[in-house]
């Protein structure tokens, strides 16, 4: 359960998540979100406060490691403008009323565009408007590209989905689905090409075995050093994201 109010000590903010499944109150800070407070249903909403301050100094330090490894042109609010590495392209942000008019027709090779109605200090309806034209604009690009490698090392899958995934790049399922996260769009076009690859080596092996490996190093001899880079990833995608619905 989500008590989606934030509540605030001393102008630091908090959400509040009530769990029949925790066994004790516990802290996240999540990038985008700030600060988690998950609790059991049985614990006492007025030790939440108490519990919050005696970690502010975790709490504290937490936030400024989010801050510093964030670059500053995606902590931007509104944002204006988002670079889509993976395809060489930019994004460019209009917001109504005060938006400049503009047209599908008017998108450069390098420009695209996106309209957003909600209000900008509405962050969540914001992202999620913004989300949204990702997920188009990755439903446009990301599939083909996964296609192609597909034929070339003459590997199958069902049908691929292009979701918004909070803790993987991709995943295949049993079913031969494989699925990709629209964040891909802020990466290289090396690391997508990489997280393809990788999602197309579990057609032939679910796990991560080492007969796993062989396969993706035989199709990308630079797959392990490159699986090293994406777990640094995330800092180039924007942590507000993170408030899409």
């Amino acid at each position: 359960m989500l008590i989606p109010d934030a509540h605030n000590m001393h102008d630091l903010p908090f959400e509040l998540r009530v769990s029949a499944r925790a066994k004790r109150a516990s802290l996240r800070v999540v990038p985008g979100r700030g600060l988690v407070v998950s609790i059991p249903t049985l614990f006492p909403r007025a030790n939440v406060q108490e519990f919050v301050n005696s970690n502010r100094t975790w709490i504290n330090a937490s936030l400024a490691k989010i801050e510093a490894n964030t670059p500053a042109h995606l902590r931007q609010w509104p944002p204006q403008v988002l670079p889509l590495k993976a395809i060489n392209q930019q994004l460019c942000l209009h917001y109504e009323p005060v938006a400049d008019t503009f047209s599908e027709a008017q998108s450069s090779a390098n420009v695209q565009h996106c309209l957003i109605s909600s209000p900008i200090d509405d962050r969540a309806a914001v992202a999620s408007e913004i989300a949204s034209c990702l997920k188009r604009i990755a439903r446009s690009v990301l599939p083909p590209l996964l296609a192609s490698h597909a034929h070339l090392q003459v590997l199958h899958y069902k049908r691929v989905s292009i979701r918004g995934q909070r803790t993987v790049w991709g995943s295949y399922s049993s079913r031969g689905t494989l699925s990709l996260n629209y964040k891909l769009l802020f990466l290289t076009r090396e690391l997508v090409d990489y997280v393809l690859l990788h999602e197309l080596a579990h057609t032939v092996h679910m796990d991560h075995s080492e007969a796993f490996w062989q396969l993706l190093t035989q199709m990308n001899v630079n797959a392990r050093g490159l699986d090293r880079q994406l777990s640094k990833a995330g800092s180039q995608v924007p942590p507000w994201l993170e408030l899409a619905r």
